[in-house]
């Protein structure tokens, strides 16, 4: 997570808001396709309580068919997106693109059994060295350099080549091809997933193609970077969480008092991480953005707010998604996000008529929106309650509150001082708090959470496990 951000800020300063937005064009492409390369057999591989050797062979032979499929399909239609985006520019980067469908289906299914067992140690590693390699020591010399787009395009075809092999390599499964209607069963099952995640993909990418598409490159990098700026810290959490998430509760998915207990102890955990953080960001969106991303990029402050308060909700409502393929009901998350997409193209499409700020709040209500509808099918799904989940919630609310108060607060009282000043002490003073608020408040932060799931202690550090249990013993 921190690598990323930190690269993220890095890369923005050297490179600036039109070669971002180029790159977001090519990469929302890539994503949607490579959705489909995917065709959600590795989820299918992960939910399924026994496997063989031929559904390993049969869904790595899905994923690289049609991984490649992508690739060529790419090649050929990148013209017509150029033009749908009127930026004639991203025609070649679209073709070299098209090499990530193969680089990342050959790793995938290796990557589905490494989170089938559960190695998430192992994966977190691939994923940090694949990044440092191609981030570090490729991307950012060659934007030193002046190679403009080309030193993204190239780090991320060297992240997804190098994270393929290293994660085939920890577990090498069969490479042999096998094509048998029996283990088409795994396709039935991700062929729900895959509508879910497609969905998904809308809600999440929509909105950067109706910028793109009516407010042209320039714009679209700095919606994109601002977006991006407040979901890098999310995305390294909850996609760390999600691996883990969906083998754990597939070993547990017939009782559902237990996933009713760890549903909310979670959606607590991950709101009471988050919510703080991102208050108090959005409470001084012009400190975080000018401190981090210098005054090239002051167009962003006012869209970064809306933008920020969204991450949170967006990452409680991810929860949902395993938890209902844990079940073997990914078409329920399907229907929801379905009906959340509709309403995303809609509204995404009249709000950019007016603004690009006007669109980034209607991104906030969509996601509320979206968060509703996917929380309420899991909740039907084991017999769980809204007043569950918000009773974990709460405390996360408050302290979020506060940290904005804080935030503010800070930067009222501070004299004029550098950009960069500004941010280290606001940014300081919010931590502190924080930490402060923890230290004299952890029985009525905490205990909601981990008294409905003790075992989520072991999240903990040792020392923070030892003070929750002592004060569940005294409330006792």
């Amino acid at each position: 997570m921190l690598l990323g951000f930190g690269i993220n800020i890095l890369m923005a300063r050297l490179l600036g808001p039109k070669t971002f937005g180029e790159l977001t064009v090519a990469m929302m492409v890539y994503s949607f396709g490579n959705l489909l390369a995917n065709v959600g057999v590795g989820s299918a591989l992960i939910q399924k309580q026994e496997i063989m050797e031929g559904d390993i062979r049969f869904c790595f032979t899905c994923q690289m068919a049609v991984g490649t499929l992508m690739a060529l399909v790419l090649v050929f239609s990148a013209r017509l997106w150029s033009i749908f985006f009127h930026e004639p520019g991203i025609t070649l980067v679209l073709r070299i693109v098209s090499l990530l469908f193969v680089f990342q289906a050959f790793g995938t299914t290796a990557t589905a059994l490494l989170n089938r067992n559960q190695d998430s140690r192992r994966v977190q590693g691939i994923s940090i060295i694949s990044y440092l390699i191609s981030y570090v020591l490729l991307g950012v010399p060659l934007a030193l350099s002046g190679a403009g787009i080309w030193s993204l395009v190239l780090a991320q075809l060297s992240q997804a080549l190098i994270y393929s092999v290293l994660a085939y390599a920890s577990i090498r499964h069969s490479l042999v091809p096998l094509l048998q209607f029996r283990y088409a069963s795994l396709l039935t099952f991700g062929s729900r997933i895959l509508g879910a995640n497609i969905c998904n993909w809308g809600i999440s990418n929509f909105d950067n193609a109706v910028v793109g598409r009516v407010a042209g490159p320039f714009s679209l990098g700095l919606y994109n970077r601002a977006f991006s700026l407040a979901a890098i810290p999310a995305e390294g959490i909850i996609s760390s969480l999600l691996q883990v998430l969906l083998p754990a509760l597939s070993r547990v998915q017939t009782d559902k008092a237990k996933l009713r207990k760890i549903y909310a102890s979670m959606l607590g955990v991950v709101f009471m991480i988050l919510a703080p953080m991102f208050a108090a960001m959005a409470a001084v969106p012009d400190v975080v953005i000018l401190g981090l991303y210098g005054q090239a990029w002051a167009g962003a402050v006012g869209l970064f707010r809306p933008l920020a308060l969204a991450i949170p909700i967006n990452a409680i409502m991810a929860l949902s998604g395993p938890l209902l393929a844990s079940r073997g009901r990914p078409e329920r998350e399907f229907c929801m996000q379905l009906i959340a997409v509709a309403a995303a193209i809609v509204s995404y499409i009249i709000a950019v008529r007016w603004s690009v700020l006007a669109l980034s709040w209607i991104v906030l209500f969509v996601y509320i929106f979206r968060f509703v509808l996917l929380t309420q099918a899991a909740n039907r799904e084991i017999d769980g309650r809204w007043i569950d989940l918000m009773a974990t919630a709460v405390p996360g609310l408050i302290l979020a509150l506060a940290a904005a108060t804080v935030a503010r607060l800070i930067v009222l009282s501070l004299p004029p001082l550098h950009d960069a000043q500004r941010l280290a002490i606001v940014g300081g003073g919010c931590a502190s708090f924080i930490v402060i608020c923890f230290a004299t408040f952890s029985r009525f932060l905490l205990r909601p959470i981990f008294s409905r799931s003790p075992q989520l202690l072991t999240l903990l550090p040792s020392r923070l496990q030892r003070l929750v249990a002592l004060i569940d013993q005294r409330a006792h």
